[in-house]
């Protein structure tokens, strides 16, 4: 597990959640991360309920205690902020190209917070309107502006087509839609113009029809319904990867790596299982698999390794039984999304444990428990968590050991 520097420990034990949400392009590729946060308002010290000491002390979290590439790989990260982060000069992290700053759309244009834009700019960061309408008064944004953000759900489609219409004409700025839930309203902003999306729609299929299964997923959910058997056959396995020589060469590749530094070259499935073990082989097919199952495929692996691992921590530090059936059921929870097809349709078709099965179809049982909160805490739905059993700070840790883990694994798969 990761080990966190006593300050960042410090600022999860004052009750602070973080958590990082997925911005991407029009291909669906990741172009940015936006951190969400929030300080634990139940607590009688007044200092934590200020917006400036909450932002500044994620802030030293995420980009002094953890750091920028680990946090984000090599994408940028948007952060909000508020006018006195904004007006004062030593506080904001770097390198400032790799941040975003975002003003809210309740600060006002002053001359001051304008300034401080033009001296942030000129420094290397980027600024970002948050929820940006445009009005008399906060057209005096727009000459600092590199990106607009627009919430699509504030207003109705006629609306935001008009804004988009009058934005649109401005020189050298990015679009980015909030708020994108679905795959049709996906579609819908690319076809207004937006440049960038940021919402949950990723981690839901694009159809959810029974379509015929192409040649790649036939071999890909066989190789999982092979894999997941209690006693699986390597040869059978061996067999099905050797369908696909790039997925072979890249199964091998990873389990050579320096990651398992191991002392002879692995050259078959079988030498890996005896010196890597059942879990080990079945996590690394798994993940290899599901990053080459559709174009989506590297962006939704480094969503599902992260509830994988975040599933398996917070198992075990309840003191589950069978924490590797926890890190099943976060990895396999978005197949739907990865092949396209109902969850329970593919789920039928894998030799899984009851439990993770009615895990994964019906939020049941203590695996269901823990996914449903890895869910909200994705979300920033901090009310869901208020509402359960999952002590705060055992959640963001968690979510912070998974971030890290699974920054670094999705970087061999």
């Amino acid at each position: 597990m990761t080990d966190l520097k006593s300050s960042g420990t410090d600022v999860l034990q004052e009750g602070y959640c973080l958590a990082r949400q997925p911005i991407c392009t029009a291909t669906s590729d990741l172009a940015a991360y936006e951190l969400l946060y929030r300080n634990n308002t139940q607590t009688t010290q007044a200092y934590v309920n200020c917006p400036n000491e909450a932002t500044a002390r994620v802030l030293t979290l995420a980009f002094m205690d953890i750091g920028i590439d680990k946090l984000a790989g090599c994408l940028p990260v948007f952060v909000n902020m508020t006018v006195e982060l904004l007006l004062k000069e030593d506080l904001l992290p770097e390198p400032a190209d790799r941040i975003v700053l975002e003003v809210l759309e309740d600060i006002e244009p002053t001359p001051e917070v304008l300034n401080a834009l033009k001296r942030w700019r000129a420094k290397g960061y980027k600024i970002a309107l948050d929820d940006f309408v445009l009005t008399q008064k906060t057209k005096a944004f727009l000459p600092y502006a590199d990106i607009i953000k627009l919430d699509i759900m504030s207003c109705s489609q006629a609306t935001l087509e008009k804004r988009m219409e009058i934005l649109k004409r401005l020189p050298n700025v990015t679009f980015l839609a909030e708020k994108v839930e679905t795959w049709e309203e996906f579609e819908y902003c690319k076809s207004l113009g937006f440049d960038l999306f940021q919402g949950y729609f990723l981690s839901k299929p694009e159809t959810l029809d029974n379509h015929s299964k192409s040649d790649n997923e036939i071999v890909k959910t066989q190789l999982l319904g092979e894999i997941y058997r209690e006693e699986p056959d390597i040869e059978a396995l061996e067999k099905l990867i050797s369908q696909d020589p790039q997925l072979y060469y890249r199964i091998l590749k990873y389990v050579n790596s320096a990651r398992y530094s191991l002392p002879n070259q692995i050259e078959s499935l079988k030498h890996a299982l005896t010196l890597l073990g059942l879990q080990q082989l079945r996590a690394i097919i798994s993940m290899i698999s599901l990053a080459g199952s559709s174009k989506k495929g590297p962006t939704l692996l480094s969503i599902a390794l992260l509830r994988a691992r975040m599933c398996q921590y917070i198992a075990q530090k309840r003191g589950a039984n069978d924490i590797d059936h926890f890190f099943t059921i976060g990895l396999l929870s978005m197949l739907d999304a990865f092949f396209q097809r109902p969850l329970d349709a593919i789920i039928g078709e894998l030799p899984l444990h009851t439990k993770i099965k009615d895990a994964l179809l019906n939020n049941e049982g203590m695996g269901g428990e823990v996914l449903s909160a890895i869910k909200a805490y994705e979300k920033g739905n901090w009310d869901y968590l208020d509402d359960t059993d999952f002590d705060r700070t055992l959640m963001a840790r968690a979510y912070l050991d998974a971030m890290i883990w699974a920054e670094e694994l999705s970087s061999f798969a």
